[in-house]
């Protein structure tokens, strides 16, 4: 063999990661001196062949032979980070990174006295400043010294950089997995919230999290009041109708309201849930306030109840997100329902959204959606303490109950 003439290997490693770049190395052979550590070279091997520790001691070794006076090997580095794969694709990250690194090892070699560069794979690059074209060979980091010593060298530099990126995301593993779709990693990324700056959004694993909705729980309070925010928020969140109204009374009225809330949902083809009818809940929760007034004090723990029955809904079906319809209305207090609903939201882990749904003529959008598919509207908030309550009799116009709380409430769980 002339020692003057170069044979250059290049592998890459990264290729199939969920984060990340791609990693190349180009590297060379002092032929006429090198063959003296004949034993050390017969330790190469495939990289992934090789145990963690063995490939960070022939790693070192290999930095030792390029560092000496007269160098053993000399190599380039490539890198081309995720950015760009997801720009382009990871074929041409993998052709740009082999260039890189073979761009750089041209700087300290003369190219003229290169007689081969071998890659391995059968991508068939053509890369630039060569004079002749480099051969692809299958397994070649199975079967060529300079491809094995690339391999290694790119594997424990990317390793040693994932581990880096480790210290910044400690949760997703990268110091052990390097940035491959574990099932520890995927476990990790299961919402586009969970997803890194490094994570490849091109890759169809990752893009699927970007793309997933996330789950938000819905509190419906009735029809007409769902209709705008379905609509709005549909292809936003994956949400779940959640229909938990024990403060509305009569039953008939109750009902009417819950078949308007389900005729909305299946037009919007969203799912929904119906929540228990639980009077006595509502009426305990309320006590002692019965006659507060409006926006009041038995107005707020309305709000409580249906909000808490609502995020415990929320946390059983992994929703990350909570909101009620009752911002539609604007007859409702929207600082103490928000500071309610924030409240109750972190007890349960949820993400509070104060959705003001009536915002941007939303009331009479649904005003117009409840005419257009024929949608029950009522006219009072369902509430038997409300000052709009039809059914109520009044002894002055201050809303002065003509029963007493008593049998009032005896007569509404009868008729219920």
């Amino acid at each position: 063999m002339n020692p003057e003439k170069i044979k250059i290997g290049i592998d890459e490693v990264g290729r199939g990661c969920f984060a990340g770049p791609v990693v190349a190395c180009a590297v060379c052979f002092d032929k006429e001196n090198i063959i003296e550590n004949g034993k050390f070279l017969s330790s190469l091997d495939d990289s992934k062949k090789l145990t963690r520790k063995k490939r960070e001691i022939i790693f070192t070794q290999l930095i030792k032979f390029a560092n000496k006076k007269k160098p053993l090997l000399k190599f380039g580095m490539g890198v081309v980070d995720n950015f760009y794969i997801d720009e382009k694709n990871i074929r041409e990250a993998t052709k740009l990174a082999m260039q890189r690194a073979l761009d750089e090892l041209l700087l300290k070699i003369n190219p003229n006295n290169i007689q081969s560069v071998l890659v391995d794979g059968k991508d068939n690059f053509v890369f630039t400043n060569l004079i002749k074209k480099p051969v692809f060979i299958i397994d070649g980091d199975e079967k060529v010294l300079e491809i094995q010593a690339a391999s290694i060298i790119a594997k424990v530099f990317r390793d040693k950089l994932m581990c880096v990126y480790s210290s910044l995301y400690p949760e997703y593993g990268f110091e052990k997995n390097a940035g491959y779709g574990t099932d520890k990693h995927r476990e990790k990324i299961i919402m586009k919230e969970d997803l890194t700056g490094i994570h490849r959004l091109s890759f169809k694993p990752v893009k699927e999290v970007l793309n997933k909705k996330s789950k938000l729980l819905l509190h419906i309070c009735c029809g007409p009041d769902a209709c705008v925010p379905i609509v709005d928020y549909k292809d936003k969140y994956e949400i779940i109708a959640y229909w938990y109204d024990p403060n509305i009374h009569p039953r008939k009225e109750y009902l009417k309201r819950l078949n308007a809330f389900k005729k909305i949902c299946k037009i919007e083809k969203v799912d929904l849930i119906e929540g228990p009818y639980e009077v006595k809940k509502f009426l305990t929760s309320i006590k002692g306030f019965e006659n507060t007034p409006e926006k009041g004090e038995k107005c707020f723990q309305c709000y409580r109840l249906r909000l808490q029955e609502s995020a415990k809904k929320a946390n059983e079906l992994n929703c990350e997100y909570l909101t009620t319809t009752l911002y539609m209305s604007p007859l409702k207090d929207i600082e103490k329902l928000t500071r309610i609903g924030e409240e109750i939201s972190e007890k349960y882990n949820l993400k509070y959204l104060p959705l003001i749904f009536r915002k941007k003529n939303g009331f009479l959008r649904s005003v117009d959606y409840c005419k257009e598919y024929d949608i029950y509207r009522q006219n009072y908030c369902g509430c038997i303490y409300s000052d709009t309550y039809p059914f109520k009799i009044h002894e002055k116009k201050t809303a002065t109950l003509n029963l007493k709380h008593s049998k009032f409430k005896e007569l509404i769980l009868k008729n219920n």
